[in-house]
């Protein structure tokens, strides 16, 4: 009887083991999540949970909630994101009456991020029954205790030293080190999203400069060119003035065309002697010619 009872006693025990063993982290997760948000009296700090677009739903529409609620959207393929979620789980534990839920791009339908206004990640969003509030600034420690402090109310339980947040720089300047290493190719393949606004921003520079390089022109054009034309036209007209008054243009004419005369007279004058010179060759030739011929 009594081996029969110990016997009975292991094989409970077992099947205890079993279906605890059995039972999903998601699923345990979720048990914690009910019980931490049914307990008015703060429990102790957990990591943040992260759910699907359906569980935060369900969540932030539970009419048991009555805290806050601080939700982190964010992208496993974004490296600003790998950056954040480390800040946002510091936050968790600093404020544990807060509840922290971090929500995977892949994970919700887009609907899911439109409907609570996220078109940038990554986001974090604090929300009760009354309100939601979206974080717009520095994605620092610092900022970000100073702003649930200042929609919260409440202060945080403990401070992390130095030590930490230069862990969450060395992160940060490792990600930029690792994409410094990489050439533009493996860029553009890895982040096109990236790629895509350093180009927009870029050529929302040019346009920029482009417009304020044409404003530029235009006004000088306006303000300078005209008076400039005038002056040099007015100018050259004095310059020209006085080079005909000093130069007398008709006796330079008169003088072309008394040459030009003298030069013909001249020519005349040799065609006459050359003229009369052959006839006087050609006559005593004849002449020659008849006396002996006699």
């Amino acid at each position: 009887m009594d081996k029969s009872l110990i016997f009975l006693y292991i094989t409970t025990l077992a099947s205890l083991l079993v279906s605890s063993s059995a039972l999903c982290p998601h699923e345990s997760e979720i048990f914690r999540y009910s019980l931490q948000s049914q307990s008015h009296i703060s429990i102790s700090p957990y990591p943040p949970l992260k759910v699907d677009g359906n569980f935060l739903e369900r969540a932030l529409a539970s009419k048991q909630r009555t805290g806050y609620t601080a939700v982190l959207f964010y992208a496993s393929w974004c490296p600003f994101s790998c950056s954040m979620y480390p800040t946002f789980e510091m936050l968790s534990f600093m404020f544990p009456q807060v509840e922290h839920l971090a929500i995977e791009q892949s994970s919700a339908l887009p609907s899911v991020f439109s409907r609570y206004g996220i078109h940038s990640l990554p986001s974090i969003l604090i929300v009760n029954q009354t309100s939601r509030v979206r974080y717009h600034g520095q994605k620092d420690l610092y900022s970000l205790v100073q702003f649930y402090q200042t929609i919260t109310g409440l202060e945080p339980v403990q401070y992390f030293d130095g030590n930490q947040s230069v862990i969450l720089k060395s992160s940060e300047k490792s990600i930029i080190q690792s994409m410094s290493n990489m050439s533009l190719r493996e860029i553009s393949r890895s982040e096109p999203y990236l790629v895509f606004a350093i180009l927009f921003l870029c050529l929302r520079v040019l346009m920029y400069i482009f417009h304020r390089v044409l404003a530029c022109l235009q006004a000088f054009w306006v303000l300078y060119v005209p008076h400039f034309n005038l002056g040099i036209f007015g100018e050259t007209s004095q310059i020209m003035g006085r080079i005909l008054h000093m130069v007398d243009v008709r006796r330079i004419w008169t003088k072309l065309r008394l040459c030009k005369t003298q030069n013909f007279h001249k020519g005349a004058k040799n065609a006459r002697v050359w003229a009369s010179s052959l006839t006087s060759v050609s006559l005593g030739e004849s002449s020659v010619r008849s006396s002996s011929s006699s």
